[in-house]
């Protein structure tokens, strides 16, 4: 077999040898990186010596114990010489396909070693004897194998967190990715879901909506190792139970756990079950009485999510600084990679939407009392907090002729709704007025959103803030509506888009399917309101795209607010038959200009009510009178109040016939309207409870006795639409409202029992 010799002489370094040794280094340094790459392992570094000589011969020596090979010890003046018996096999070194030959001649003190192919070679791996210059290095050897022991013990027992852990909802969600089947099964139009109900307690019956996949199984590549995501699965409830809940088994984190109260309530309980089992949902029975119970299941739930994810972030942080700063680095950190991909593109995860800033500092209580309990120097800000959200309600409730009850619990508190809170959480703190990108939980109004996304008037917006929201909570979604749902659309068309700047991505850490553009795949949308709109329903058919499937409350009205007239009035429901959704405005214009309209101009004293739901027929109706020259006055949500003042005394003493009056504007003011005559909802109220109110207002109490004797006849109109069914069913009871809705006949009286 062919030999191929490296000949390597040590003697005293000299001028010509120093000279020698400084030509030769930088080939020596490539032959150790060529070692390193070839071998996976890391090297030590030789230590810089105040001699330049000596420091190149410590390179040389460090390369030979690279390679198992045991030196003697080197000549120095007194002329001792190293027998050549003492040679040793190691294997070739191979440079640029050539064999490399170093040699070194210094007045006649030489130390010469022969080196041979490797094929016949076995290394010894017992270390040096006799050799006090590779003392330091057998330690630092010995420090890394202990080091690497060590981090493979960590590594064990992390695998057995990981095992007890595999079925935490959190890794479930957001460890995998998914698979081409099931991407294929919740992009397609139809998607391809089975829908199942269930009866889930104090919740009422939810109906269940989880995509299905190609019972094929998916078969990775040959030779991959890849695991797909699973597909979502029905709930379990927790089981009322005596004693407390046994939060651990449902993979709370410790320090929540600890400060969560022991008397929950089942609402709670079964609310924070489908939450934590990462599935969209749309509850539309939210009350003033169970309000509180509500924000506490999906704060819960937020808190815990946002921790954990801190939490995993925070360790990976941690073991990659230390991994980067170790002599000796663990290789399965480096080949591991993929699983320090723990984040998004940004910071915020969870983004609150709520109307005013009351709901945002209820919010924040909450989420501070499981934080930190009774630690108020665990909430950085929070006095601030307090003194900005807090405060006086901007509403000044009378004393006399007092609003509705569900008006005053509506806008108690601070009713400002424009407004953006950013918190960051971290294991010990919780920061408020955090910067957006430095925030783990943003709380905000719609409109403050759309001025944040549009830069407050600036020429460039910013909207990369959202684009890594792995939790979206909307609560009050009705009272969202009623402030302008345009706005909530906005955020929603701005959520996850391509980022403008990577100014705060580190996008080592992005996980990979945040890279494949299937954020929306993996969003939790959490939508609470009191009313189930038609808007809303659309929003959750359209943009509730969560892998794991989705879950609404299934509605059916038994007894509709109908029941709560007190007025003795016929009530007609006139339906206008249209078959599209685009020609239903003028459908519903031109049946009232041509039938209705005519009808109430030709009575002397009409004082007739036209509410308007929305406010684009509103705008449509006031140019027509304005053209018409119709008598008339208005009331909109923009109308001053010395403007509502004269117009409500305008037509109370009959000098205005009609009036133009918008449901938005009745939402914010509740206007006691008198001399009410005839009414004529331009469409059904989206706010049931509107209709009673409004039709009660043409009691005695409330009519002009001026004109009372000759018009003693009074009516309500109602208009509708086949696309109006939810808001009849609000109203009428939802048998009811599909009895006239399949009916032929196109008119409906209803007539009050007041026995």
């Amino acid at each position: 077999m062919k030999k191929s010799r490296l000949k390597v002489q040590l003697a005293s370094p000299s001028p010509s040898t120093q000279q020698s040794l400084k030509t030769r280094k930088p080939q020596i340094e490539t032959e150790l990186c060529y070692r390193k790459q070839a071998n996976s392992m890391f090297l030590p570094v030789a230590s810089d010596s105040e001699d330049e000589g000596v420091g190149e011969i410590n390179e040389i020596e460090n390369l030979i114990q690279h390679f198992r090979l045991q030196p003697n010890p080197p000549v120095h003046d007194s002329g001792e010489e190293t027998g050549p018996d003492e040679e040793e096999m190691v294997e070739n070194i191979e440079y640029g396909g050539e064999d490399v030959r170093v040699e070194d001649v210094a007045d006649n003190h030489v130390q010469q070693v022969d080196v041979w192919d490797t094929t016949n070679i076995e290394m010894n791996d017992e270390p040096v004897a006799d050799s006090n210059m590779f003392n330091s290095d057998d330690e630092s050897m010995e420090q890394a194998r202990q080091s690497d022991r060590e981090i493979e013990s960590d590594a064990s027992s992390e695998n057995d967190e990981n095992v007890d852990r595999i079925n935490d909802p959190y890794m479930v969600h957001t460890a995998l990715k998914l698979s081409p089947a099931m991407l294929e099964a919740i992009a397609a139009e139809p998607k391809s879901i089975k829908m199942t109900t269930v009866s889930f307690g104090s919740l009422g019956t939810l109906c269940f909506e989880l995509p299905t996949q190609p019972n094929e199984p998916v078969v990775p590549q040959i030779g991959s190792k890849e695991q797909y995501a699973k597909p979502g699965e029905l709930p379990v409830r927790i089981i009322a139970q005596k004693g407390p809940v046994d939060w651990a088994a449902l993979f709370v984190k410790e320090k929540i756990a600890r400060n969560i109260p022991q008397n929950i309530d089942a609402l709670q309980r079964d609310l924070f079950t489908v939450l934590n089992n990462y599935q969209d949902l749309y509850y539309s029975r939210r009350t003033h009485e169970n309000a509180s119970q509500l924000r506490f299941g999906y704060c819960l739930h937020a808190l815990n999510h946002v921790f954990k994810a801190v939490s995993k972030e925070q360790n990976h942080t941690v073991k990659l600084a230390a991994s980067k700063t170790a002599k000796y680095p663990k290789r399965s950190t480096l080949l591991s990679s993929a699983e320090y991909r723990d984040q998004g593109y940004v910071r915020p995860k969870v983004l609150i939407v709520v109307p005013f800033r009351e709901s945002a500092l209820q919010i924040v209580k909450t989420l501070a009392q499981l934080f930190a309990r009774d630690n108020p120097k665990a909430v950085s800000n929070y006095k601030r907090f307090i003194d900005e959200y807090g405060g006086v309600s901007s509403s000044r409730f009378p004393h006399h002729n007092r609003k509705p009850l569900d008006y005053e619990r509506t806008f108690a508190g601070n009713i400002d709704d424009n407004f953006h809170l950013g918190i960051a959480v971290n294991r010990s703190t919780m920061k408020l007025y955090a910067e957006y990108y430095s925030s783990d939980v943003i709380v905000a109004s719609p409109l403050g959103l759309r001025m944040a996304i549009d830069g407050n008037g600036e020429r460039h917006g910013d909207f990369d803030f959202l684009a890594n929201i792995e939790q979206l909570i909307i609560d009050q979604a009705e009272v969202c509506y009623a402030q302008n749902w345009e706005h909530i659309q906005y955020v929603m068309e701005h959520m996850h888009k391509q980022l403008t700047t990577t100014e705060h991505t580190d996008m080592s850490r992005v996980r990979e399917w945040c890279l494949n553009g299937w954020s929306k795949f993996y969003r939790q949308t959490v939508l609470v309101s009191g009313l189930d709109l038609p808007e809303i329903r659309a929003m959750y058919n359209g943009q509730f795209a969560n892998y794991r499937g989705k879950a609404h409350a299934f509605g059916f009205v038994t007894n509709g607010t109908i029941r709560n007239v007190k007025v003795q009035v016929h009530q007609s429901f006139q339906r206008i038959d249209t078959s599209q959704f685009e020609s239903e405005g003028h459908a519903r214009f031109s049946h009232f200009i041509n039938l209705i309209l005519p009808q109430v101009r030709s009575m002397p004293i009409a004082r007739c009510l036209i509410y308007v739901p929305s406010y684009f027929d509103f705008v449509r109706l006031r140019n027509h009178f304005k053209q018409e020259e119709i008598s008339f006055t208005q009331i909109c949500e923009h109308t001053s109040e010395e403007n509502i003042a004269q117009a409500l005394d305008m037509f109370h003493h009959g000098s205005k016939h009609f009036l133009l009056y918008s449901e938005r504007a009745h939402f914010f003011q509740r206007n006691r309207i008198k001399g009410i005559r005839q009414l004529i909802m331009y469409g059904p109220p989206v706010f049931p409870n509107f209709y009673p109110e409004i039709v009660n207002l043409m009691s005695e109490e409330n009519q002009n006795r001026m004109y009372d004797a000759a018009n003693g006849y009074m009516t309500v109109t109602v208009l509708y639409t086949g696309f109006n069914m939810q808001h009849l069913a609000a109203i009428l009871g939802t048998k009811c409202a599909q009895t006239i809705m399949k009916a032929p006949e196109s008119v409906y009286r209803f007539s009050t029992d007041l026995n």
